[in-house]
């Protein structure tokens, strides 16, 4: 199992932000497994919200596992315990975990979620039931997620230039407004 480059910025206070990525890529047989726990490192410590609403979707865009709020293990870290059930295709197939940001994040801040299989909970063969061990698999680091605050400037075009206006008239461009979202 590996890590995925995620590239979208997460924003606070809106559900869905992408928090990471991971791939399997299972041979023999499939892998059903009845629980999942997430670490999740912040670097704005405890003295902001927890992450809300943390899932996590397949490559279809399923979700596979949650929603579940996250709580708080030590001052920077935080848990998401998923007790779903789950199962683990054969071949490659890639799950994005994603969350709500509290409102209370700081612009700037950062979350690094970490994956180990090696606490999965239950992994067992789907057509057999066997156990199956997962030691073998250790646990991986994803790329470090900065928040970034919405931000919406609007100015107003210098086109059209002011005028006067004749009563009743229609289709009468009165202003064009320039939106920059960068």
């Amino acid at each position: 199992m590996t890590g995925v480059q995620t590239c979208a910025l997460p924003i606070f206070n809106v559900s869905n932000q992408p928090l990471g990525g991971f791939e399997t890529d299972i041979k023999g047989e499939a892998i059903n497994i009845s629980g999942i726990i997430l670490s999740i490192a912040t670097s704005s410590g405890s003295g902001t919200g927890l992450l809300t609403n943390v899932t996590i979707v397949d490559q279809n865009g399923s979700v596979v596992a949650g929603p579940v709020d996250a709580t708080r293990s030590t001052g920077s870290v935080m848990l998401a315990t998923f007790t779903d059930s789950m199962t683990l295709p054969v071949g490659k197939m890639v799950y994005t975990i994603k969350g709500k940001l509290a409102s209370t994040e700081a612009n700037g801040g950062t979350y690094i979620v970490t994956v180990d299989p090696t606490t999965w909970t239950s992994p067992t063969g789907d057509v057999t039931g066997d156990a199956i061990s997962l030691s073998s698999n250790t646990s991986f680091t994803l790329n470090t997620m900065t928040v970034k605050a919405a931000a919406l400037v609007i100015n107003v075009s210098s086109s059209p230039v002011a005028q006067n206006i004749t009563s009743g008239v229609q289709d009468l461009l009165f202003t064009n407004l320039q939106l920059d979202a960068s």
